[in-house]
């Protein structure tokens, strides 16, 4: 994948993010869920080699978090917060795959 390519990729993925609030339609959080999976994902995404399994663990917080505000009065589980989530999480893990590796900031060659 030529640098072209991956800095496309990587200003796309820095567009999804960014556009995430106006897509909600509600004056909500839906950043903040995509930005700290976000983060969490290019976390497990440098850690585990497996992106499944990357994508996993980046997504617990975030499933965890709604199942606790389903159980408080007045609140409930929100999809389009997990959905955020997973947007997040999946550009985190492809972004932790891409950028970080075993011997510091870099640019893996495969994905």
């Amino acid at each position: 994948m030529t640098l072209r390519t991956r800095l496309t990729t990587l200003t796309l993925a820095s567009a999804l993010l960014i556009s995430t609030p106006a897509l909600a339609n509600d004056d909500s959080d839906k950043f903040k869920h995509a930005a700290v999976s976000f983060a969490l994902g290019t976390a497990s995404g440098a850690f585990f080699e497996n992106k499944w399994t990357a994508f996993g663990v980046a997504m617990i917080p975030g499933l965890v978090k709604e199942i606790s505000d389903s159980q408080k009065s007045n609140n409930h589980f929100s999809g389009k917060d997990m959905a955020a989530n997973a947007l997040g999480a999946a550009l985190g893990v492809q972004f932790g795959h891409w950028i970080i590796t075993s011997r510091g900031l870099t640019f893996r060659s495969t994905f």
